[in-house]
């Protein structure tokens, strides 16, 4: 846990920032269709939201189409590493490799704390790549090879003090390189952890997960145990009622992964992304002639419980406060992992 001196409430402060652009306002609207994003190739964009210490990173990664000369060459890979946090990835366009596993439009990857994989990047793709890729403790987001003189690279006094330099404020503390980070994930998705500590799943999947109103909503509890962010990945049918309109004590940050979301008179595609601060109004949102699928990433979970403007008659906003209160119930079955 961070001590209390280290820590600053979020609850009714918004604590927004952006590494890779020059943004200003409250308010960040961005896509994977249009520019700046799509200007960046290979240059993700990170958004910093919740607990300004130990809140999470959220890398929106974008690479454009692969040339023929890209295509018939060799993925770009980071060498074999871990994060010390906690993290989770999903892919719309592209193929991701981590590891020996494979992950395509739609399948998402939820990793625990600090347990090495292998090498991992995109590959080359006739569509280019869209993922996004969260660290859910932005203190130990940063690649730790598994490679020891790779590591003593990473980790070297030089290294680190750029590493200050380039991320400024978003990133005020950086764990220690003995320090693999707080093991924080519990989710509501039935499927057993690998050797790797990770889940693989997918929206092809989404019929197992919990029933709220038209939706199927599927929720993990990630990083330190009691400012974290929270995960929500959703699937709702054509038509459906996705979420009521609502506020939050937290900043949200939201992403259209399939179909098509229609919120108060404009239409969200796959690729559009809202990041919003505390108080902010979130319209309600109908799934489109195609369904939704779409993640929403809850900066802090301190202020997870919606507070709904008007009817909810799925019962969203309570499915989603009491699911967070009953997985931070299993947060003491993972102190011996």
């Amino acid at each position: 846990m961070l001590d209390h001196c280290q820590r600053r409430t979020l609850l009714g402060v918004h604590v927004i920032g952006v590494l890779g652009l020059d943004l200003g306002g409250d308010e960040l609207d961005l896509s994977y269709r249009t520019a700046p994003l799509n200007e960046r190739s290979g240059m993700p964009v990170l958004i910093a939201i919740g607990d300004p210490v130990a809140g999470p990173l959220i890398g929106l990664f974008y690479d454009a189409p692969s040339t023929p000369e890209q295509l018939a060459g060799d993925a770009d890979l980071t060498p074999a590493h871990s994060h010390p946090c906690d993290n989770f990835r999903v892919v719309m366009k592209g193929e991701l490799w981590v590891g020996q596993e494979r992950y395509h439009h739609g399948e998402f990857r939820l990793q625990r704390s600090g347990r090495p994989y292998g090498a991992d990047g995109d590959a080359p793709h006739v569509e280019g790549n869209w993922r996004i890729i969260s660290f859910a403790d932005r203190r130990g987001h940063r690649v730790r090879p598994t490679n020891p003189e790779l590591r003593k690279q990473y980790s070297s006094p030089e290294v680190l003090e750029r590493t200050k330099q380039h991320y400024g404020d978003l990133l005020p503390v950086i764990l220690p390189d003995e320090d693999d980070g707080v093991q924080g994930l519990v989710t509501t998705i039935d499927k057993p952890f690998s050797k790797q500590l990770h889940i693989d799943a997918n929206f092809g999947e989404a019929e197992s997960w919990d029933a709220v109103g038209d939706a199927r909503v599927a929720v993990s509890i990630m990083g330190v145990h009691d400012v974290g962010p929270v995960y929500i990945v959703q699937h709702t049918p054509p038509g459906g009622v996705a979420t009521p309109a609502m506020t939050f004590d937290s900043d949200v940050f939201r992403c259209v992964l399939e179909g098509t979301a229609l919120v108060g008179g404009t239409t969200l595609e796959m690729g559009d992304t809202r990041t919003r601060p505390p108080g902010t109004t979130w319209d309600e949102v109908i799934a489109g002639p195609d369904g939704l699928n779409e993640v929403i990433i809850v900066g802090d979970r301190r202020g997870a419980a919606p507070t709904v403007l008007g009817d909810d008659l799925s019962g969203w906003a309570d499915h989603l406060a009491s699911t967070v209160t009953r997985l931070q119930t299993g947060l003491d079955a993972l102190v011996s992992i």
